[in-house]
């Protein structure tokens, strides 16, 4: 290829650079990652694609039939003070390690190579790929076609920096050798297979290739096509507006111009070639192609034929689009404009790959093939969930980021606002019948919960299938108390049980209307304690989906190691609540806090203070209004008459209300304190501290297999997460340089 004078600045230093690197984030196999700017010729069998390349890179292709048409070949051309060809594999991206170091060490390299020294290495290649060329190859372990990439560097005084890649040919039909085979025709099938049988399956392969190509959005698309067709028709340019709509990416190249002998059609390929009824913004170049019986002329005859060929006047409007030293000019400079644009984002798309793909192997874990490895993993898992778990509890939200990015996960503030809920339903509307304080609870507040609503809104009860026969799923919601006088109840149930007590009540009298009035507090304990296991149950399923991404990972940890356990725990914090209902609903009344008597005082103070109007106060020395003052013997003599049953009554009432108070204040406590925070949260056996190092460490090597063993699909998709890291993180080095 003669140097172009005419574009010192793509061949500067600084350009060089940045192509050269291009080239080896190619060699790495980071175009199959991200894309990469690169320029493609693409074009249908015998169109001359290979007669361009030949012009393009001064490289003569061999003329042996099926040699280089067979996997996409990248050539680069590069100026050094030597000529050199040196001719690599760059492996496919899935292809396993054993086969990457077969293929990496073929490596072919010369001063010249003449026409039958390169055919033998191509020959070489395709056997390297395992590539089939006919029904007599027994050697090869293909297909027709490869997805490895050949790699040819040619290097000389005379050339310019340009990489360009060659992919298949497209073709519609696969040979038909299978038909020939049946009829019979053995010298017919032996051609064909000189020639390499296809099949419907190549056809597919080349086609997906060849879009793969053209879809990438830094990729030129140099669509070849002859002259002597319709362009409308050819299938490569339909397939280019696909993968390129707004025809800003791809140029038209016209190859066989002395074929196209009709005037009307040479009047189309001009208006082509001068912009006329073509949306590509690079618009369309035009070649002269070695004729197809010429296998003697030399590069420079070629372009002494091709110059003479467009210096026919009906070409004078065009001939800066015409020739091959035209089209070299101009990819040069696109590839270098597209280069410096995209080179930027390459660079940064890289640095963002690099992080995902380390994020997501860190994720999956070291490999976990034998038992110390999986029992390593769990082990690390269980250790993880244990301290995000403990910070959950006690509220410490810092120590983690997942605390952060999931809210939900703040266990604490949750239980919390839920047992505030809780106290509050048992204060206002716990009892049945209403109870009047005389106003001695104004002191009692109200709990004001400051949480969101939207974090921390109602508990589903039906969320979680495993858990619904333990729990109550129908969410109570408690009623008002009763507007009836809670003095008439009282009559009735002692009119009904009264024993021959004089003047005072038996102690059955009090636990019957105790129990009544409590009735309530069955459904809002069971109704809250289920929706504690929900909140619980739901923390350890998030947290557990967030430390096993594996969802074999998680399915098995969770159906052969958690799901019962943790069953198992929540039956023993719902039954204890039961268990405390029972003692404190059921059981004989009893209390020693001082706090009873002393209400039970002031309520019969409150009831001696209601008569005290009907005795005659003695006005004061100073200003009347200011008190009343009554006599001692007049208070000493006063007294209301009742029957005993009133009376008795009275007392019942009285000493309800006052031990009502002390037993709900004692019992929202001892819920919260033993149903909820021992059996739930803190204690030995609670769910939170199932999964931990003891449980991993008690696991047989069959169980671990089964839990944490990688399957088929997870030891391929770390095998690629792999490949990729370690082709990016050489890209990084690469781009350091």
């Amino acid at each position: 290829m003669a140097s172009d004078a005419t574009t010192p600045a793509a061949d500067g230093l600084g350009n060089q650079a940045i192509l050269s690197k291009i080239d080896k984030l190619r060699e790495l196999n980071v175009g199959s990652i991200i894309p990469l700017p690169q320029l493609i010729v693409v074009g249908d069998q015998s169109s001359g694609k290979s007669s361009v390349l030949e012009g393009l890179t001064g490289f003569s292709f061999p003329r042996a039939a099926g040699l280089c048409t067979r996997y996409a070949t990248q050539i680069t051309c590069r100026r050094e003070d030597h000529e050199s060809v040196s001719v690599t594999i760059i492996p496919r991206p899935q292809a396993d390690e054993a086969l990457k170091k077969k293929l990496r060490g073929f490596h072919r390299a010369a001063t010249k190579l003449d026409n039958a020294a390169l055919a033998k290495i191509f020959e070489d290649a395709n056997k390297a790929m395992g590539i089939r060329m006919g029904t007599a190859d027994t050697s090869a372990t293909g297909g027709a076609f490869s997805e490895d990439i050949l790699k040819i560097e040619i290097c000389g005084p005379s050339q310019s920096h340009l990489t360009v890649i060659d992919v298949p040919g497209i073709f519609r039909n696969a040979t038909p050798g299978k038909y020939y085979q049946e009829q019979g025709k053995e010298a017919l099938l032996t051609f064909l297979c000189s020639k390499g049988l296809t099949t419907d399956d190549d056809v597919l392969l080349v086609r997906n290739m060849v879009k793969s190509y053209m879809a990438n959005t830094r990729t030129v698309i140099l669509a070849v096509m002859p002259c002597n067709v319709d362009i409308a028709t050819q299938e490569i340019i339909k397939l280019a507006e696909a993968a390129d709509p707004g025809g800003t990416r791809t140029m038209g190249v016209l190859t066989k111009p002395d074929l196209a002998t009709e005037k009307a059609t040479r009047g189309a390929v001009l208006d082509l070639l001068l912009g006329k009824q073509s949306n590509l913004s690079l618009g369309y170049c035009a070649v002269k192609n070695r004729g197809a019986d010429d296998n003697e002329s030399t590069m420079a005859q070629r372009l002494q034929s091709e110059v003479a060929f467009f210096s026919a006047p009906e070409w004078s409007s065009v001939v800066d689009r015409c020739g091959i030293t035209s089209l070299q000019k101009r990819l040069r400079e696109l590839l270098m404009q597209i280069s410096k644009r995209e080179f930027p984002n390459v660079k940064a798309e890289i640095e963002r790959k690099l992080k995902a793909c380390e994020s997501d192997l860190s994720a999956m874990g070291l490999s976990r093939a034998d038992e110390s490895s999986q029992r390593l993993f769990l082990g690390k898992v269980a250790s993880r969930f244990q301290m995000i778990a403990q910070s959950a509890v006690s509220g410490q939200y810092i120590g983690d980021p997942l605390f952060k990015t999931l809210p939900s996960l703040k266990l604490a503030t949750r239980m919390m606002e839920l047992n505030e809920n809780f106290a509050n339903d048992f204060w206002k509307q716990g009892h049945k019948f209403s109870i009047d304080f005389n106003g001695e609870d104004d002191s009692e507040q109200i709990y004001v919960s400051k949480t969101s609503n939207e974090l921390y809104g109602n508990v589903d009860l039906t969320e979680y299938i495993e858990i619904e026969n333990i729990i109550e799923t129908e969410d109570y919601v408690c009623s008002k108390p009763s507007n009836r006088p809670l003095m008439e109840h009282v009559k009735e149930v002692y009119a009904m049980n009264r024993g021959p007590e004089i003047g005072t009540f038996g102690g059955t009298i009090l636990g019957m209307v105790f129990e009544e009035q409590s009735e309530k507090w069955d459904a809002l304990v069971l109704s809250h304690t289920s929706k504690a296991v929900v909140l619980v149950h739901d923390f350890i399923t998030q947290l557990l989906a967030k430390l096993c991404p594996d969802e074999q990972v998680w399915e098995q940890l969770w159906q052969l190691l958690l799901v019962d356990r943790l069953r198992s725990a929540y039956q023993r914090a719902m039954d204890h609540a039961r268990f405390l209902l029972a003692v404190e609903r059921s059981g004989r009344p009893t209390t020693f806090n001082h706090y009873f008597n002393s209400t039970l005082q002031k309520k019969r103070a409150d009831r001696l203070a209601k008569g005290l109007d009907k005795i005659q106060t003695v006005a004061s020395n100073s200003d009347p209004t200011e008190a009343l003052w009554y006599r001692i013997d007049s208070v000493k003599n006063h007294f209301v008459a009742k029957d005993n049953t009133e009376q008795i009554c009275e007392d019942i009432v009285d000493t309800l209300a006052s031990y009502y108070k002390v037993a709900r204040k004692r019992f929202v406590d001892t819920i919260c304190q033993q149903a909820i925070n021992h059996y739930l949260l803190d204690g030995e056996g609670s769910p939170l501290k199932i999964l931990g190092p003891d449980l991993v460490m008690s696991l047989s090597a069959k169980q671990l297999d089964l839990i944490a063993g990688e399957d088929a699909a997870s030891r391929r998709h770390r095998e690629v997460l792999s490949r990729e890291r370690d082709s990016l993180r050489a890209a990084k080095k690469v781009l350091r340089e």
